[in-house]
């Protein structure tokens, strides 16, 4: 993969694009969209909006994904509102979104789109898992509904048998409290889905490994009935018109 920094050029074909940064404000302005923090390099997808510095990016394409130093990169072509564009590296624009960058959510019309499609690099087996940190800490009430939601295509137990090192564990051993197994499903997708539903719960955690810190952005304080509701919903499809209510700690009709 060429190393080089990506710079900003005139977009040619903004025309087409255009009209997608459009709908896009006209969606915000609705409250079909909503602009939530950004948590992790794994919201960068072909077709999502984000917020950097101010300006809106449409992330039109991702290239093939490499794997280097136990990270995954890919190039990226982005197109901003202004009229520009870059074949920034999806890392590099992942860290300047956590440092001044805001995330868009997908249109809820639309939010289950590509659920059930599985297609060439995709895995058509994967979990979603629910878990409970075993840090002593974390065991008062205030804490009682804290859960983490992720998935694996692996077996959760191979998962998290280092779960006292990783920071996205809170590097502290976790109990399985539940696991759903997802076939011919996008399980990121479902993931993907509930933390958006969850998003006003995230702890905002940042957990100091002793080599380096990390957010640890999958945790949410929500009743693990609520979050087996959620999924029941994502099934049917009927989670678009649900919201999560915090202070009722339930899930609402819009």
């Amino acid at each position: 993969m060429p190393e080089y920094v990506a710079s900003r050029k005139p977009c040619k074909q903004f025309d087409e694009f255009e009209p997608l940064f459009l709908q896009c404000h006209a969606d915000l302005k609705s409250g079909k969209r909503k602009l939530l923090p950004f948590a992790n390099e794994q919201q960068i997808q072909k077709g999502q909006f984000f917020v950097l510095k101010g300006v809106v990016a449409y992330v039109a394409e991702v290239g093939k994904k490499e794997k280097k130093g136990g990270k995954v990169n890919a190039r990226l072509h982005c197109i901003f509102e202004n009229g520009t564009e870059s074949d920034m590296l999806l890392r590099s624009l992942a860290t300047e979104l956590y440092k001044d960058g805001r995330r868009i959510t997908e249109h809820d019309d639309r939010l289950m789109d590509d659920l059930n499609q599985v297609g060439e690099g995709d895995s058509q087996t994967g979990f979603i898992y629910i878990l409970k940190s075993l840090m002593p800490d974390l065991q008062a009430e205030e804490f009682q509904d804290l859960h983490k939601i992720g998935f694996t295509t692996g077996t959760v137990e191979d998962r998290i048998k280092n779960a006292h090192k990783e920071p996205t564990f809170l590097s502290y051993p976790v109990k399985i409290i539940e696991t759903f197994l997802c076939y011919n499903l996008k399980a990121q997708k479902l993931e993907s889905i509930l933390h958006t539903l969850f998003d006003a719960v995230r702890l905002d955690a940042r957990v100091d490994s002793g080599i380096k810190s990390a957010l640890a952005t999958e945790w949410f304080i929500v009743p693990l009935p609520v979050i087996e509701e959620a999924i029941e919903l994502i099934m049917s499809e009927e989670i678009v018109h649900y919201r999560y209510d915090h202070e009722l700690k339930m899930l609402c009709r819009k």
